[in-house]
């Protein structure tokens, strides 16, 4: 499914950058090389053998519209890229070069090692509050992933709750995590990350970015975040175990917690999320969202596959003096929303591919298509806070819920027998397709669709809407 899709959206990007959507690189563009291992930031960085070494590096270099950063594949970078803006006419490119895995942006601390842990009593483990660590821990710990993803910590919010294998509190008048662990955790696992509370991309301000061929893991806070965004492209890039990070407090005591893998916040247009993957992430794997007097729109989300999120694409924005139009959802891949890490920590668990939340903006044009939606832990889509007929358009999706609501319309479930009615009474669109997609191996991640999948008819109609900003 995802190969076939791609090929379609490669037919249609090519068209479109040879017309007005991708800017010709000026004539005086550089490339610049990055190398984990063997870089050095005292080299000039134009070719790989005179490759910088450090994300410091990269976010102090006066680079200029045209120019392109190319991380060494294979290669390992912690902290938080800031990029430099391009213009109308040349975007700033970070991407890759060489062979092997997508070089790896860490949001995270690794305490992988015994000297990094100390017994404090029993099986409380605390981190050693070593000059590195403790700067290093000087924004919450969100989140805890062992072993590459195999399990993941449970963040407490006292020391006094830690009771449980695994259990967590991040201590930040210390700067110190504490864990629950029978022995040295190092001992009993090859790899500890710590996830912080920073953006592993923070393009606040930023326009004109394009960021392709990146893999983007172990932050608390987002993947990608920042407001007052224009002409971002984030292509085939992977975004795994985001989030987690400490939002605030409530009055009543409650803490919330957050992350999105690519977020647009309040003022954001003329973006697009075109080929990557995106799973574990706590709250939404792909969102525009926005409070305050703001405009989003022209926004593209297209041939993505996300899943173990607690939604895969989530909007609002909760100004009446706002605009957010020409938002579009389509040609990806949706599955087992809620079915993540952070949903069995979650307060508010509401796992589901399409969150349509509290909204008070002027909105038009939100389209949703060509999509497969399969599998929530609640219902595949929740229509909250207004009427949304005028504002929402759905057609030729593939929707399959095994048990529960497919559709919760404000406080009204709507039954997947019930979908087709529903949708063609408010007048969200036709075409719909209410029945199992048929993956080649979902338990395997591939989903790819068996020859005999209903959801091969979304194909029918031809090629993804929408254009490269």
């Amino acid at each position: 499914m995802r190969k076939l899709l791609c090929l379609v959206c490669l037919v249609v990007a090519c068209f479109v950058t040879a017309g007005k959507g991708q800017s010709p690189v000026a004539e005086s563009a550089r490339v610049y090389y990055v190398d984990a291992n063997e870089g050095q930031d005292t080299s000039d960085g134009l070719t790989p053998a005179m490759a910088w070494r450090s994300l410091e590096k990269v976010n102090t270099a006066p680079l200029q519209p045209g120019d392109s950063v190319l991380f060494r594949r294979g290669g390992i970078w912690r902290g938080q890229l800031v990029p430099h803006s391009g213009d109308a006419q040349a975007r700033v490119t970070y991407g890759a070069f060489g062979e092997g895995p997508k070089p790896a942006l860490l949001g995270s601390a690794a305490m992988n090692t015994p000297s990094d842990w100390v017994c404090v009593g029993g099986n409380m483990w605390a981190t050693t509050a070593r000059g590195d660590q403790a700067a290093a821990l000087s924004v919450d710990v969100g989140n805890i992933i062992f072993d590459e993803g195999g399990a993941t910590g449970v963040k407490k919010w006292s020391e006094a709750d830690l009771r449980e294998v695994g259990d967590f509190f991040y201590d930040g008048a210390a700067r110190q995590v504490r864990l629950w662990s029978n022995g040295n955790p190092a001992n009993a696992h090859r790899s500890i990350e710590l996830a912080l509370k920073r953006h592993i991309i923070d393009q606040t301000g930023r326009h004109h970015v394009a960021y392709d061929n990146l893999a983007l893991r172990y932050g608390a806070a987002h993947g990608i975040g920042g407001a007052s965004v224009q002409g971002i492209i984030v292509r085939d890039c992977d975004l795994s175990f985001i989030g987690g990070g400490h939002q605030f407090t409530r009055p009543d005591g409650t803490p919330v917690r957050y992350g999105n893998g690519v977020e647009f916040w309040s003022s954001a247009r003329d973006c697009l999320v075109e080929g990557c993957r995106l799973w574990e992430i706590y709250d939404a794997a792909l969102t525009n969202q926005g409070n305050g007097t703001n405009v989003q729109e022209n926004i593209v989300y297209r041939c993505n596959v996300i899943w173990n999120c607690e939604y895969s694409f989530e909007y609002w924005n909760r100004d009446q003096t706002s605009r957010t139009s020409n938002i579009r959802f389509e040609h990806n891949t949706c599955v087992d929303a809620g079915f993540g890490w952070g949903h069995r920590q979650r307060p508010d668990r509401n796992g589901r591919h399409l969150m349509f939340y509290d909204n008070t903006a002027a909105t038009s044009n939100v389209v949703v298509s060509y999509n497969i939606f399969s599998n929530a832990t609640d219902s595949l889509l929740r229509l909250h806070g207004r009427d949304w007929t005028s504002a929402l358009t759905m057609g030729h999706n593939c929707w399959y819920q095994p048990t529960g609501p497919l559709v919760l319309w404000g406080q009204t479930p709507i039954r997947a027998d019930e979908f087709r009615g529903f949708a063609q009474q408010r007048g969200f669109g036709s075409h719909a397709i209410v029945a199992d997609p048929k993956f080649v191996n979902a338990d395997g991640r591939d989903y790819r669709l068996l020859p005999d999948s209903p959801a091969r008819r979304l194909l029918d109609n031809g090629s993804p809407a929408g254009a490269l900003p």
